[in-house]
């Protein structure tokens, strides 16, 4: 690669990094509202109802005319750079050693727009375990909802559905996927309704599926590993082999936990209680997720009202849900206005957010837990990066 070029990309490395709007085909339909909060002109529902934020995640799609070599990926704005790429050549800039000492050249974390204007079919992902075992893959799929906006379509209020209900048996289920029978298949999950402002985290290996007219910022592992209990959703007619992902009924029930819970037992284990994490004169930050809640990952919420002064210890991505304004570091500035979608690397410490004629809000995407050894847990405990989250934000300075 030619000097100059190369030293465009770290120039890249080196600062903010706003994406290309990468909007994915989906087997269900929506995304009209956050074509609306893009100002889009005639926004619209299609099969394109989501757009994946700071992605190095290809999207695990069937084959169909015209679909992108690298569906799923992040653009640099105003380039065709893959986000990926700069991830590959400038790992420590992005990420930082600590990082990827733990985890690679990889952020370790997928954020999403997602819109439904349908229900998603009913469906549940590998946790790590079985991942590795299964698909050859590092890792599951635990995921979290950050609701920003919900809609009413054809008289049904925005819901999810979560959990087994107590009774229901895999034999049971199983017969209800053979027969494909899907309002049987919809009774077995508890349904909850939801409304903007909510959190919910989704293990791996949870029975889900988010109902019409839920528009979240969706933060999850980055894979794209699910299997669908339903063989058509919408107008698309699934392959079963898509369904189980080649692993056959049996083994796919495998990905399902089982365990019975009534809908207030659901909502008490998945629905996390966002709180405030800093006040000050240019905004407040609330705390999403933390690693407490996962170790996967976590998320905060950034309310701008003036300047809003930021010390990152890690790198993030963001997506901004409401108003516009402007991040300025020591190097420069980047306009950001609401669908907007970047990423601050870890070569970006100090940093500050202003809002212009109203509020900027922000909802994060932060990296995995790094695990810190302990003189009672061995370094590859699990547990023992549990209690270290990632400091995002001083913004009491």
């Amino acid at each position: 690669m030619a000097a100059a070029k190369l030293e465009q990309l770290a120039a890249l490395a080196r600062a903010p990094i706003a994406f290309e709007h990468n909007e994915v085909w989906r087997v269900y339909t929506g995304g009209r509202l956050f074509r609306e909060l893009r100002r889009r002109p005639a926004p619209h529902d299609s099969h394109y109802p989501e757009d994946w934020i700071a992605s190095m995640t290809r999207a695990d799609n069937p084959p169909r005319d015209g679909q992108p070599p690298l569906e799923g990926l992040s653009i640099v704005r105003g380039t065709e750079v893959p986000f990926s790429l700069l991830v590959e050549l400038f790992p420590q800039e992005v990420l930082g050693a600590e990082h990827l000492a733990a985890y690679g050249p990889t952020t370790g974390v997928l954020a999403k727009f997602l819109d439904s204007a349908v229900r998603l079919p009913i469906q549940a992902h590998p946790d790590d375990e079985l991942a590795r075992r299964y698909f050859d893959s590092p890792v599951g799929k635990t995921e979290a909802w950050i609701i920003v906006n919900t809609r009413v379509i054809d008289g049904v209020e925005p819901y999810i559905l979560m959990d087994f209900r107590p009774g229901v048996a895999p034999t049971d289920f199983r017969r209800l996927v053979d027969e494909q029978d899907l309002e049987g298949q919809v009774a077995c999950l508890n349904r909850i309704a939801v409304k903007p402002g909510e959190v919910y985290l989704v293990t791996g290996r949870t029975a889900h599926a988010i109902g019409r007219g839920v528009f979240m910022v969706e933060v999850q592992q980055p894979s794209d590993l699910v299997i669908h209990t339903e063989r058509k959703v919408v107008d698309v007619e699934m392959p079963e082999e898509a369904c189980h992902m080649g692993l056959g009924w049996d083994r796919a029930m495998e990905v399902f936990d089982f365990s019975g819970r009534t809908q207030e037992q659901t909502v008490a284990r998945a629905r996390l209680k966002p709180r405030p994490s800093a006040v000050a004169a240019g905004g407040a930050v609330e705390q999403l997720i933390s690693h407490e809640d996962t170790q996967f990952f976590a998320s905060r919420r950034l309310a701008v009202t003036g300047e809003l002064q930021c010390d990152n210890e890690r790198f993030y991505a963001g997506a901004v849900i409401t108003g516009r304004g402007r991040l300025t570091w020591e190097r420069g500035a980047m306009d950001l206005r609401a669908g907007d979608t970047f990423l601050v690397p870890n070569s970006v410490r100090e940093h500050e957010y202003r809002a212009a004629g109203g509020e900027l809000q922000i909802v994060t995407a932060e990296p995995p837990a790094i695990a810190k050894p302990t003189a009672s847990a061995a370094p590859d405990d699990p547990a023992a990066g549990k209690s270290h989250t990632s400091s995002l934000l001083d913004s009491g300075r």
